[in-house]
C-alpha cells in the first residue's frame, strides 16, 4: 500500500486529577511524553477511539466530557515522532477517569501525572495541545481549531 493521500485522524485525551495533574504516558516508540491517544480506526468514531486508546496505553477507564480543540501537524515540526512523513489531524477530548488502575502496555513505558507547570520532555505537537487544554480547563475557552 502506498501513503495515504490524507491525513490521518488522531484521538488524544485530556485528563486532569483532583490535584490539577494531567494524564501523561512515557510512549515506547520515542521515550517523550505524551497524552494518551492515537489512530482512529475504521468502524469507531472518534469518541470510541479516544476511550480505547486511554484504556491500552494507560489502563484507565475513562468518560469524555468535552471536545477541546481539533489541531493539524502541519502547525509543529516533526523532531522526536516515529512517522514524520505522514500528516495527522488531532481531535483531543477533555475526559475524567471512571476507572481502572494505571497499566503501561507496549506504547507506554510509564504512566504518570503531572502539573502545568512540571512537564516532562513531550512529544512533537503535546506541548501547545496541553497547554490549550489547562486553558480550556481554567477559564472554560471554545473549542481550538487550527
Amino acid at each position: 500500500m502506498g501513503k495515504p493521500i490524507t491525513p490521518f485522524v488522531g484521538c488524544d485525551i485530556f485528563v486532569v486529577n483532583n490535584e490539577e495533574e494531567v494524564l501523561l504516558i512515557k510512549r515506547s516508540d520515542n521515550g517523550h511524553w505524551a497524552m494518551p491517544g492515537g489512530c482512529n480506526d475504521l468502524g469507531e468514531t472518534p469518541k470510541e477511539c479516544a476511550i480505547r486508546e486511554c484504556k491500552e496505553e494507560t489502563g484507565f477507564d475513562v468518560k469524555l466530557l468535552n471536545l477541546i480543540g481539533v489541531w493539524s501537524s502541519k502547525c509543529y515540526e516533526y523532531v522526536h515522532y516515529p512517522w514524520k512523513d505522514n500528516e495527522f489531524i488531532h481531535l483531543v477530548f477533555m475526559g475524567e477517569i471512571i476507572g481502572g488502575q494505571a497499566t503501561t502496555s507496549s506504547e507506554s513505558e510509564e504512566v504518570s501525572w503531572f502539573k502545568e507547570d512540571k512537564l516532562p520532555p513531550l512529544s512533537d505537537g503535546h506541548e501547545t495541545r496541553i497547554k490549550y487544554g489547562f486553558e480550556f480547563l481554567k477559564n472554560n475557552s471554545k473549542p481550538y481549531f487550527e
